[in-house]
């Protein structure tokens, strides 16, 4: 039963950001979502092939990390990010590119907003949790989404 809830939620989450991302639709965007075509998935370097942790979801501790392996380069250039504890405050967002992962973008709080940066193409995407709140070491990711939003002209 938790799991079926805890599925739902981050369904429900992922429901919330569509519906904001299409909001602009006057903006005539094409959003392509990048997670969806990860080929691996891994929890502090060990791999996990949970449909929780395909969605982003996970739980830790200060430090740790989820890293999406693609299968072939991907661009993207906005992340979504659902915290259930609401502890982390400060985060990383890594792009593997050329073999290397290079720092995208740091956040403090995670909030229900669009993280956006330069469009990056990159064989992974990695998000590493730096700092929790104090006395608050524990963290619970409900889902991660990273996208390529491509604006047209109108």
């Amino acid at each position: 039963m938790k799991k079926y809830l805890k599925l739902t939620s981050v369904f429900l989450s992922l429901l919330l950001l569509i519906a904001s991302l299409c909001s602009c639709s006057q903006k005539r965007e094409k959003i392509v979502d990048v997670i969806s075509t990860a080929s691996s998935v891994f929890i502090n370097g060990e791999q996990n092939e949970t449909v929780e942790a395909s969605m982003g979801a996970f739980k830790g501790k200060q430090g740790d990390s989820i890293e999406f392996r693609f299968g072939e380069p991907q661009e993207f250039n906005t992340v979504f990010i659902t915290e259930k504890t609401a502890t982390v405050r400060q985060f990383n967002i890594f792009a593997e590119i050329d073999g290397e992962f290079q720092l995208i973008y740091t956040g403090k709080l995670i909030t229900a907003e669009n993280i956006t940066f330069e469009t990056v193409t990159a064989t992974a995407f990695k998000f590493t949790v730096v700092n929790t709140e104090i006395g608050q070491n524990e963290f619970i990711i409900q889902s991660i989404s990273a996208y390529n939003i491509e604006q047209s002209a109108e």
